[in-house]
């Protein structure tokens, strides 16, 4: 059962929602959808400007893109009963793997035994931040899109298991505890407009709590994921060979280890909205013993004002990594060929490990027009300062070329929200 719900979620939760022609005939069906069509222009003529990591491709200097933002979405939601509820979503958008299968957002099945309890089983949001069930519905977010400092990493759209969570009622205030469990994967471009990648599966389980009282929303979440894909292994297999002339060598070899290593999310957050000023922050730990998987602190703080239809709003954030930079020596004296061939290794190893951090901060300007019913037209604007270091977020236009100083980026957004 376990396998099938790794591999087959989707077909397994299908098989459940229409083997019984009875069922189906009872269900109240609800469809809605949502887009944008968003554009996005970058100064920089180095590094191509990405909403996460998982887009192989941007906008950078004179080379504007629809790319980043650009998406349509639409949804199913079935009800049988109180206690039975089923929700199909698929998303349409640049993918660096587009297949239907990864256009899949969810599909589940949800059982409520008693009123305040929830269990769903199927692909589901990985609840692990604020956004994370909704980061693809531009309306419903003040934003042209997440926070990328923060955001930019958050690869994980879904996963495919089972999660349970429970409502408390607490006077005026609600206490939600959500824990969750299950599979996902993600296959990750290694460069600009590449068809190249590098492709990790991982079990997840986590323990989210959320408080809302009044204007206020209060959040935590803790999520582990564990690493099923060995990645790193050619490098791995050819720094063991060298170890007899390149003793050294063997230390690098943790660290280009990922089967059955784990990292972990230690996020808090919280929103204040009172329908005309709002503020809203997150601030994660990421702890990886996955040399692959760069440590480190990101956070974003945003505030906004509405003023009738428009809204107005300011953001900043930074990541900030927690791991030393890796730097390999090979060893001198060694005859001409085998000295090229270490170097290259050496080098092929330093962009392995070091190319995974992530180190800049940002801060920006927007504003939100809401001209009609379910649709807004937003408009923002972007500083970035990028460490040399720490690039990943973005990708080099030119793989071979090294970023050889610090970099700055002005980034401009127009995103038009709509849902129907």
């Amino acid at each position: 059962m376990s396998f099938i719900l790794r591999r087959y979620p989707t077909l397994l939760i299908c098989i459940l929602m229409f083997s019984s022609p009875h069922v189906w005939a009872e269900l109240e069906h609800r469809f809605s959808g949502f887009a944008t069509f968003g554009l996005a222009f970058n100064d920089n003529p180095l590094l191509a400007f990405r909403r996460d990591v998982t887009q192989n491709d941007g906008a950078y200097k004179d080379n504007a893109s629809w790319k980043n933002d650009s998406l349509v979405g639409l949804q199913w939601q079935g009800h049988w009963s109180p206690e039975w509820e089923a929700a199909v979503q698929l998303v349409a958008k640049d993918r660096f793997k587009n297949t239907l299968e990864n256009s899949i957002e969810w599909a589940f099945i949800r059982y409520r035994p008693v009123d305040g309890f929830d269990v769903r089983l199927g692909r589901m949001g990985a609840d692990v931040f604020m956004l994370s069930e909704y980061r693809q519905v531009g309306y419903a977010m003040p934003w042209a899109r997440p926070p990328h400092d923060y955001y930019g990493i958050a690869s994980l759209y879904n996963f495919d298991g089972i999660d349970m969570n429970k409502r408390f009622v607490l006077g005026d205030a609600m206490l939600n505890v959500k824990a969750f469990f299950g599979n996902s994967g993600e296959e990750y471009p290694v460069g600009f407009q590449t068809e190249l990648g590098t492709k990790f599966d991982f079990d997840l389980l986590g323990l989210t709590t959320s408080l809302d009282w009044n204007y206020w929303k209060l959040r935590y979440t803790y999520a582990q994921v564990t690493v099923n894909s060995d990645q790193g292994r050619e490098l791995r297999t050819a720094l063991q060979q060298l170890t007899n002339v390149w003793p050294a060598a063997v230390e690098a070899i943790p660290d280009l280890q990922t089967r059955n290593k784990k990292f972990d999310y230690s996020q808090v957050g919280f929103n204040y909205d009172n329908n005309t000023w709002w503020l809203q922050s997150e601030f994660v730990r990421l702890r990886s013993d996955v040399g692959l998987v760069s440590d480190g602190e990101h956070f974003y703080a945003s505030a906004g004002r509405r003023v009738g239809n428009l809204g107005f709003y300011v953001l900043g954030g930074y990541a900030e990594p927690q791991s030393e930079m890796v730097n390999l020596s090979v060893p001198m004296g060694l005859p001409a060929p085998l000295a090229a061939q270490l170097n290259l290794i050496a080098a092929a190893t330093e962009r392995s490990l070091n190319g995974v951090r992530i180190k800049q901060h940002s801060y920006g300007v927007g504003t939100r027009w809401d001209f009609a019913s379910k649709m807004a037209l937003k408009f923002q604007l972007e500083q970035f300062e990028i460490d040399k270091t720490g690039t990943n977020l973005w990708l080099r236009i030119d793989n071979t070329t090294e970023i050889t100083e610090n970099q700055q980026a002005t980034v401009v957004s127009v995103t038009l929200d709509v849902l129907f």
